[in-house]
Order: structure tokens, then sequence, then C-alpha cells
């Protein structure tokens, strides 16, 4: 293994000139609008945590917050600094404050998912340098953490729409890490980060949870639960001491059922077989879109985590979890492909998905494209179905561009409330077909990489 100066080393010549574009480029989107209905949130949400304190943010008569309460406390101090710089305009908020157009703002609540973008690269590429993701390759830490920076799709979701995805993808990546590191009480406390930031993260636990036994034993998970009970009870403090315990988690099990349809935007099964409908319909008696497709997804995550469980066997029979534990991370990639694909059949099979939902799997993929061309393909492709599925469905783009190209089509869109245009209807249908492929690909790819004779 190269050590920590051969990997400095070997970074690329011109990494402080790509480092400084990529800088200026962010700044830049980070000042426009993104998706004004979720931006315009954001800036309310910040203002409320910012003047009023975090726990003011579930009083409905202040706000619509319908997010776990760890991004409350990401946006509270760019509130107060908006406050402090523009208190004119927030002199009346939060019922006439004029501050929803402001680029300056726009920015500053943009820059949570933007710092973590760069923890999320800096981790790749210290998993890809340091402790051999990547091996044989020259630069190999610096390529994948540049190549997350440069994907169209991050660009999009974190610095244009300012969509917090980097956030609970982070708190995962890190929580699988530093469990194979048999640290399972630190990965707990970054998963529990990771679930109370969104609830995509809340898909990942069994993963880790199988992880923390098989690395850390019994131990490993009584310390990881009361790691991540800590963790919870802590955040929910300021909560709890304001009488608003109740309406913070009433709040969160309502809002994981928002907008119940078989897909919001998202371009995946339920898109083909018609999006924006009912997800809890009736089909089959009590088959509902719902059944199905946790059904389906629940069916992949078990023979995943049959055919970890066999390869963990297979590889370390005899060997305690402490011994186990001392595996360097190198060989330990089976489970990095485990999570690309909880990332990936869970954007593919659930019903209520968005557009963003499947960047969660990319950075895992990214660290998996070490392995040769076909990887950095697949990952390459599956980013491209990302930047694809936000774009047609962004709502400055479709209706200044997308809705004039190609006539009306006879499919009625009720989040734009009109038909699509013939390009908008046929793009996020090709695209959704490519999102099948990639997956069936993925996951041949997959079924070969944690066969038990795969190493």
């Amino acid at each position: 293994m190269e050590s920590i100066a051969a990997v400095r080393d070997a970074k690329p010549r011109y990494l402080p000139l790509l480092l400084i574009l990529l800088l200026l480029l962010r700044w830049w989107l980070g000042t426009l609008p993104g998706y004004p209905h979720d931006l315009g949130a954001y800036k309310r949400w910040a203002l409320t945590a910012g003047l009023q304190g975090v726990p003011a943010v579930y009083d409905q008569a202040r706000t619509t917050y319908d997010y776990p309460p760890l991004y409350a406390y990401l946006l509270a101090p760019f509130g107060r600094a908006y406050a402090t710089i523009a208190p004119a305009a927030t002199r009346e908020f939060p019922t006439t404050g004029q501050f929803g157009d402001s680029a300056f703002f726009s920015l500053l609540v943009k820059l949570p998912p933007l710092a973590f973008d760069i923890l999320l690269a800096f981790l790749l590429g210290t998993l890809a340098g340091r402790f051999g993701m990547w091996p044989g390759r020259s630069g190999r830490g610096w390529w994948p953490a540049l190549l997350y920076l440069l994907l169209p799709a991050v660009l999009f979701d974190s610095g244009y729409w300012g969509q917090p995805d980097a956030v609970h993808t982070f708190s995962i990546l890190l929580a699988l890490t530093l469990i194979l590191v048999g640290k399972p009480h630190w990965g707990w406390v970054s998963a529990a980060l990771g679930c109370l930031m969104k609830p995509l993260a809340i898909p990942f636990l069994p993963l880790l949870a199988l992880a923390t036994l098989v690395r850390s034993g019994w131990r490993g998970i009584l310390a990881g639960a009361a790691s991540a009970l800590g963790t919870a009870l802590l955040v929910y403090l300021p909560f709890l001491l304001t009488g608003r315990g109740a309406i913070a988690l009433q709040r969160l099990f309502q809002d994981i059922g928002a907008m119940p349809f078989t897909s919001s935007n998202a371009h995946n099964l339920w898109w083909l077989l018609g999006p924006w409908k009912p997800a809890n319909a009736s089909w089959l008696g009590p088959l509902t879109p719902d059944a199905i497709g946790l059904g389906l997804f629940a069916i992949v995550y078990a023979v995943l985590l049959w055919r970890l469980w066999g390869l963990e066997r297979a590889r370390f029979a005899g060997r305690t979890p402490i011994a186990r534990g001392a595996e360097p991370l190198s060989t330990q990639q089976a489970w990095y492909w485990g999570a690309a694909a909880v990332g990936f059949s869970f954007f593919i099979f659930s019903t209520h998905m968005h557009e963003n939902h499947l960047f969660g799997a990319l950075p895992f993929l990214l660290l998996l494209a070490g392995g040769g061309r076909r990887g950095l393909a697949l990952a390459l492709a599956v980013s491209g179905v990302v930047v694809v599925n936000m774009a047609i469905h962004d709502w400055t783009l479709a209706q200044d561009v997308w809705s004039k190209i190609g006539g009306a089509s006879g499919y009625y869109h009720p989040d734009f409330q009109r038909n699509l245009s013939n390009l908008e209807y046929w793009v996020a249908n090709l695209n959704a077909i490519a999102a099948l492929a990639l997956f069936a690909w993925f996951a041949m790819r997959a079924w070969r990489q944690l066969a038990p004779d795969a190493r």
C-alpha cells in the first residue's frame, strides 16, 4: 500500500487550477434561484431557526418544515447571518419579508450541502488513496474526489438546487467506514445523524447492523444502539425542553408519508407504470403500489444480506469479530457494493421517490469505479440518469425551455399543472428505461462481486 506521502505526490499538477475553477463555478451556481419553491422554503426555515430558535421550525404558524430536525440546526446560523447583514429585508418576517429573491441569501442556504460535498469528496479521496480502494492507479486518492465534485449531477443537486442530499449521504458513507474499521459507536453516531437529516438514510440501517454484527459482534450492536439513541436524544433535547417534542416526532413520521404517489417525478419503475398515481390505492385486494414497491425492495435487500452473510462466513470462518475488524478496507469492498445496492434498489422499486433520490448511490458507485473501466462507465451513466431526471423536471427549465419544444403530449403533469411537451414525455420515459437497464447491469455485477469465491 502506498504511503500517504506517495499519494500526495501523485496528485495531478493541474489540481489547484481545477479546484479554483470548481469554487468559482459553485459560487455562481449558489447565487441562482434553483428550484424556487424548495429554495424559498429553505430560506424561511433558516430565518425561523435563526431568529426564533431551532425548535420553532415545527410551529406551523411560521413554517411548513418537513424535514427531521438536523437540517434546521445547519440552516440556523445562515438565517441569523442574513438577518444581521440585511435587517431591512427580514424586519417583517415571517409575514411580508422580501428576502425570497436575494441571490446572496440563496448562496447562504446552499452552503451546508456545498460544505458536505467537500467533506464527501475528501472522504472518497481518503478511502481511494490511503485505504487502497482504487488500487494500482496513479493519483488514485484524487480522482474519485475530483470526479465527484465535477459530476453534473452533483453540481445540479447541491450547487444549483441547493438540495441537502450530500449531508445524509456523507453520514452513511462515514458510518459504514467507521463500522468496518471497528468503531461501531462512532459509526452509529454518524448513522443517527444521517437519519435525523433525511429519512432516505433509514433504508441503510439493516446493512449497517449486519456490518456491525460481523465486525464487532453483539457488543458492537449494543454500543451502536446506545450511541444512536444518545445522539437522537441530544438532537431532540431542545424540542423536549420547549414542549415541542411530541410535534417534532409527529411531524417526522407524518412527513415520511408526504406526497404519497407512485412516483413524484422519479424516473424509476413507477414512472413507467404510471407516475403521480395514489401509492396506497388497491390494485388487487391488499396489494397497493406501496406494498408492491416495498415488497420488491425487501426481496432485493434479503438477497443482498444473505449474500453478504455467506461471503463473510466463507472469508472469516472461525475468526473472532475483533480479528475480522482488523481487515484492511481494501479487502472489504463488498460492503460498499451492498450500500450502492441499497441506494439504487430503493430508488428503483420504492414509491414516493423524487427526481434527486438516486443521488445517494453515486458516491458508493464512484468509490467502486476504481476496479476498472466498466465500473467507471456505470458510475458516470448513473450520474447521467440523475442529472437528466432533475433537469427535465426543473421548474425554470421546464417552463421556459422544455415545454416549448415538440408540442404538447397527451400526458397531464399534475405538478406542472399542464400537459408535458413531447420532448419532456419521451426524455422522461427513455431516462426511466435507462435507469432500469443500468440497475440490471449493476445487479449482475454486484451478484458476481458478492459471490463467496469472488476474491
